[in-house]
């Protein structure tokens, strides 16, 4: 999928049932540290889009496809940190019939230029954006780094998901070396 059949929409309140088919779903889930835990309600889920919605470190869209507006996920930079300019990626695709397809894809690359682009282009004017990803995750770490994405280390022990301790990988890109040379970059 490319960018072009994606949209990043804004966060509402109007998303919640969308969001509801996929925050509760192990199958979809089940690669997100913070998600383990107890079941989250639509109340639970209202809460938590007004208080991102109230924040000034979090910048969260809903994907859609661009041809019928249809849901397809969630993308977010969170913990920005304005004086030095770097924020943490997170992404999930809602179905798993869409997982595979290009759409995470395409929508990292569309939040990455929207990342990097200046303040008064619309932008956040970010420095480096990183995230962290299970380091077993191997099929994310490979997107991740045809992505552009560089490795910054193993966190050791960083995360106990489903009663286990997990090691956790942290990668980042430079808006100096966005978007990245060679054919995955667009």
């Amino acid at each position: 999928m490319s960018p072009a059949s994606i949209v990043l929409t804004p966060l509402a309140c109007a998303d919640v049932d969308d969001i509801l088919t996929w925050v509760n779903d192990d199958a979809v889930v089940g690669n997100l540290a913070s998600f383990a835990g107890a079941p989250l309600t639509r109340d639970d889920e209202l809460a938590w889009i007004q208080r991102t919605l109230a924040s000034t470190t979090d910048c969260v869209c809903s994907i859609r496809a661009a041809d019928d507006g249809r849901y397809l996920g969630q993308i977010g930079i969170h913990q920005i940190h304005a004086r030095s300019r770097v924020g943490r990626l997170a992404v999930v695709v809602a179905r798993r019939a869409e997982m595979g397809r290009g759409v995470g894809s395409a929508a990292i690359r569309a939040m990455l230029d929207r990342a990097f682009a200046a303040t008064d282009a619309g932008g956040l004017g970010l420095h480096k954006v990183w995230l962290m990803v299970f380091a077993s995750n191997t099929r994310s770490l490979g997107i991740y780094r045809r992505l552009g994405f560089v490795d910054e280390g193993i966190m050791r022990q960083e995360y106990v998901h489903a009663g286990a301790w997990h090691d956790m990988a942290r990668l980042s890109v430079l808006a100096s070396e966005w978007p990245p040379p060679g054919a995955d970059a667009r």
